[in-house]
């Protein structure tokens, strides 16, 4: 049977991988993980080792599992199963990644689970630090919208309760307890109420108010119906149990005993309750015997009974109790060697158990039985009374010192969150204030924008006139300049040319004294030429040159127009090595419009006091650069206007580059690139004549 499943199981992961399997068979590897983890964690057909097995092949296929989120859930089944399986040190390991997994991905429902699994593993052995997980699971559940989990802060209310009431510290115990209970009721979690009213009960017991024990045992009882049907009957019978051992601790030993007959009676018919039944033996033979309703050789059988259950199921806790009880019947009946043994036996039992409850009782048994070793049990009685006493005292402390640390924490958080609402509170009407204020001023600001608009558009209109004017008179000047050279070549240096043609024409038959005489008067005439068309070239190079100032008189004029009109201080450091005006036409219209966009941004939204405006020339490109020092912008998110789409349009058109950089107050700068400048000058500068020597 255990084999079956076994390879059951693993054929089913098997099939996962197989392509050509049917549909039943194909599982993804989360499912595969899920199945391998809970298999391990509840199935008891296998054997420890297959289990671990499983959680090891689990744990693997988890690590390579690419969803964090997937990851965690994982873990923490995976952790839990290890927990179960009693495997400390894989539990730990597990338990670990989970708690640092889950924090790094934030899962607070993870990570308290895990702190959860943590506090029951420690809950026996170091108890202040089971204290201390149960808080800090307790805290991550308060803050969270739980949905179908709603009930863990109860639950950790109860881990808590039932951790100080192993502690003895009872009266921190029912207050969580109470705590738990009025949680469940606010969620309407009835079948929890049940598991909340026994540890109460308990809780009652350990303070020695039997009364109240059995009052919230019978409110227990009344939860039953409200549990699994599967487990109603077994937690009716622990209910019942739980009643007659407190009548049996109020020393009302026939009530105790007809109610221990009746758990009996039930609890023989089922099986799988084995432990309950040899409690319930040793319940019915000591409530049967101190009422008088059992002899002793009736009482001894059922202890005997009870104890060949318990020393199969290796449970050395209860044994320890059932001894003692032997020793106490042994005692009636004179035979006193026989109860010392047994009471010997109980105190060893309880020793290896840790139930220093039974060690102690077996102890003060001892001091008042074995005559010979009495002062040697009475110091060890009283040794163990102290320390178990400043132990649990130590443990309370802890306890109470968490407790407090914790509610210091609680404390802090609300006396944040009332300053908080203090500063929020505060912050809206500032806000509110602000606003305000900025509506006032950002009317203001329109106003005055609008007008300066007005002027602008009143400006860029004269400009326009300016330049207009400025053309027709360049046209002018350029045509007066072009007749004059036609003059001047038409009717000096032609005539005087023809002239020399037509004398040369005739000496060239000729070679005597007199002509080549002639022929030098002519060379010199020639030179003379020579000379005036030098003067010519000088004076058109020189009338070029005069024009330089145009293009940047203009680029002057706009910005102290713009100075004027928005108090912005503009330093404007043009490169006068360069010939402005021998760039073609488009390229000096594109770069005077960018720059009067470039200066209108300035004004209306960089709010800046400062511009620098720099046409510096690079090698074969020409550098335009505006900076100014205003509030800036995060150049990754800001939106293109209407403004900066003409600009692109415009540096797109002569074939350049631009770039923008700018940053949260600290200003903005836009470079323009032009490139190979050469190719884009309409106007180059003349070379120079070389001197000339003409050959006759």
């Amino acid at each position: 049977m255990r084999w079956g499943i076994f390879l059951i199981v693993i054929g089913l992961f098997s099939g996962c991988s197989n392509t050509s399997g049917e549909a039943s068979l194909r599982t993804t590897p989360q499912d595969s993980i899920q199945i391998w983890a809970n298999t391990a964690k509840d199935n008891r057909d296998l054997t420890l080792a297959e289990r671990k097995g499983l959680l090891q092949r689990a744990y693997q296929e988890n690590k390579v599992t690419k969803n964090r989120a997937d990851q965690v859930k994982n873990l923490s089944r995976i952790s839990l199963a290890y927990s179960n399986l009693g495997d400390t040190l894989n539990f730990r390991k597990t338990n670990k990644e989970l708690m640092a997994l889950a924090k790094q991905m934030e899962d607070d429902i993870a990570h308290g689970e895990a702190h959860w699994d943590l506090g029951d593993y420690l809950n026996r052995i170091r108890p202040d630090s089971s204290f201390y997980h149960y808080k800090e699971a307790y805290a991550l559940f308060t803050k969270l919208e739980l949905g179908e989990k709603q009930h863990y802060p109860g639950r950790m209310l109860l881990a808590i309760a039932s951790l100080k009431e192993n502690s003895k510290d009872y009266v921190g115990a029912e207050k969580d307890v109470i705590a738990a209970i009025d949680a469940f009721k606010k969620i309407n979690a009835k079948d929890r109420l049940y598991n909340a009213y026994n540890i109460l009960g308990n809780v009652q017991n350990g303070l020695m108010k039997f009364d109240k024990a059995i009052e919230y045992f019978n409110k227990a009882k009344e939860h039953v119906q409200f549990k699994p049907r599967a487990d109603r009957d077994y937690l009716l019978l622990q209910n019942k149990n739980n009643i007659a051992a407190t009548f049996l601790r109020k020393k009302n030993f026939g009530i105790a005993y007809d109610i221990y007959k009746e758990v009996q009676s039930d609890a023989e018919k089922i099986e799988e309750i084995d432990l309950l039944v040899r409690k319930v033996y040793t319940g019915v033979a000591i409530s049967g015997f101190r009422s008088n309703q059992l002899t002793s050789e009736e009482a001894l059988a059922l202890i005997n009974k009870s104890n060949s259950g318990l020393e199969r199921l290796n449970n050395t806790y209860d044994l320890a109790r059932n001894k003692q009880y032997i020793a106490e019947v042994l005692l009636t009946e004179k035979k006193i060697d026989e109860a010392i043994a047994n009471a010997k036996e109980a105190k060893e039992l309880a020793e290896n158990a840790d139930n220093n409850d039974r060690l102690l009782s077996s102890l003060e048994f001892l001091t008042q039985t074995d005559a010979k070793n009495s002062v040697q049990h009475a110091k060890a009685y009283f040794d163990l009374n102290e320390q178990l006493q400043l132990q649990e005292r130590a443990i309370q402390d802890k306890f109470a010192r968490i407790q407090m640390e914790t509610d210091e924490i609680i404390e802090e958080n609300e006396s944040l969150a009332k300053r908080t609402q203090l500063l929020g509170g505060i912050a809206i009407g500032l806000l509110v204030l602000g606003i305000g204020v900025f509506t006032i001023i950002s009317q203001r600001i329109s106003n005055q924008r609008l007008k300066f608009q007005k002027k602008q558009q009143e400006n860029n209109q004269e400009i326009y006139n300016l330049m207009l004017a400025q053309h027709g008179k360049m046209e002018e000047g350029k045509k007066s300049e072009q007749k004059r050279v036609s003059e001047e070549l038409h009717d000096g240096i032609l005539g005087q040319m023809l002239g020399i043609r037509l004398v040369l024409s005739g000496l060239n038959e000729r070679n005597d004294p007199g002509a080549i005489e002639q022929r030098a008067e002519l060379i010199v005439k020639l030179q003379e030429l020579e000379e005036e068309i030098r003067t010519i070239s000088h004076e058109l190079n020189a009338s070029a040159y005069q024009k330089v100032h145009n293009f940047i008189l203009s680029m002057q004029d706009l910005m102290e127009t713009v100075q004027k009109s928005s108090n912005i201080a503009i330093d404007f450091q043009p490169d006068h090595q360069f010939a402005w005006d021998s760039l073609h036409s488009d390229i000096k219209i594109n770069s005077y419009r960018i720059t009067q966009e470039l200066l209108q941004n300035c004004v209306k939204h960089a709010r800046c006091k400062n511009v620098n405006v720099v046409f510096q020339k690079d090698k074969n490109s020409l550098h335009l650069t505006v900076k100014d020092d205003g509030v800036g912008f995060d150049d990754s998110k800001k939106k293109k206007g209407i403004g900066v789409k003409n600009i692109i349009s415009r540096v797109k058109k002569m074939e350049a580059q631009l770039e923008i950089k700018s940053q949260p107050e600290k200003g903005t700068e836009v470079i323009i690139t032009i490139p190979n400048i050469d190719l884009k000058r309409q106007h180059p500068k003349p070379k120079s004549i070389r001197n000339t020597v003409v050959e006759v």
